[in-house]
Parts: structure tokens; C-alpha cells; sequence
């Protein structure tokens, strides 16, 4: 059995590509539709496939440069209540104060997964543009699909 067996990780996966592609194509809706109703446990999935979203990319990258507007307006599709957290988290980052860890490590579970997602589309923004940015998270979905990884929830 590979980790990939597990249902809730797919899930995660498609969630976590789901939530930066929604963040890319500056979708609030989709932002709020891609974690509405999940427990503890399913957050804690997404989170932990966001964070290697995000190191993959910043290793790929280096360390792009975040600007504020960028941060402001990514950070502006998370729902009402995560993003004043999740701008200051960011915007700490950003400002080279602390690295991301730290910087969400005092947040409740759904900011740190608002402000790890905005990280890394503004990242994303700032080394590549919003076309090749969604042009390259597309790709992945469609090697998920080519994988045997179909997503497991319609997308709305």
C-alpha cells in the first residue's frame, strides 16, 4: 500500500491544488468551497500537502520576491475571518522578520492554511506571472489524472 492508497490524502492533494488554483484565478468562491466542511483531521491533510507545495516551489525558485499588493490582494479572496491573520503572517514573511513556520505557527488551523496557500501564489505571481502560474498548476492537475489520481469530489 502506497501513501497514495489512502483516500484522504488524494483528497488533500486534490484540495490543496484545488485552493492555489482557486487563489491564481483570483476565485473567492472557490477559495471557501475548496475546504467548506472538512474536520480537523482532513485540514491537517491539506495543510501538510500545501507545505510541500510550497517548499517544492521555493526550492525550485529560490526565494522570490512578495510584494505587498500582491500579498494584500491574494490574501483578500481568503474568507473575512483568516485574512487579517493571514496578510500579517505573509506580510511578515515577506519582510524577511521570520520564516514561514514561525509565522503561522501561532495561527489557528484554516488561517495557516489560507496564509501558506497565499505564500506560495504570490511567490508563484512574482516568478512567473498569473498565466504561467496557472498554466503549471493545470499541468499538475492533469499528471494527477494521468497518474490514475482522479479527483474525488466535482468541482463546482
Amino acid at each position: 500500500m502506497t501513501e497514495f492508497d489512502d483516500p484522504w490524502l488524494v483528497d488533500a492533494m486534490w484540495r490543496a491544488t484545488d485552493l492555489t488554483r482557486a487563489y491564481l484565478s483570483q476565485n473567492r468562491a472557490q477559495v471557501e468551497a475548496c475546504l467548506a466542511g472538512l474536520d480537523t483531521g482532513r485540514l491537517e491533510r491539506v495543510l501538510a500537502w500545501l507545505v510541500l507545495d510550497h517548499d517544492e516551489f521555493f526550492d525550485r525558485l529560490g526565494e522570490p520576491s512578495m510584494a505587498v499588493r500582491e500579498i494584500d490582494a491574494a490574501a483578500a479572496l481568503s474568507p473575512m475571518e483568516n485574512e487579517f491573520a493571514t496578510t500579517a503572517a505573509v506580510r511578515r514573511v515577506s519582510a524577511r522578520e521570520t520564516g514561514l513556520a514561525a509565522a503561522v505557527g501561532d495561527l489557528a488551523l484554516p488561517e495557516q492554511v489560507h496564509a501558506i496557500s497565499v505564500c506560495t501564489v504570490v511567490m508563484a505571481l512574482e516568478a512567473l506571472g498569473r498565466v504561467r502560474a496557472l498554466e503549471e498548476i493545470d499541468a499538475k492537475a492533469v499528471e494527477y489524472e494521468r497518474m490514475g489520481y482522479p479527483r474525488p469530489y466535482p468541482v463546482t
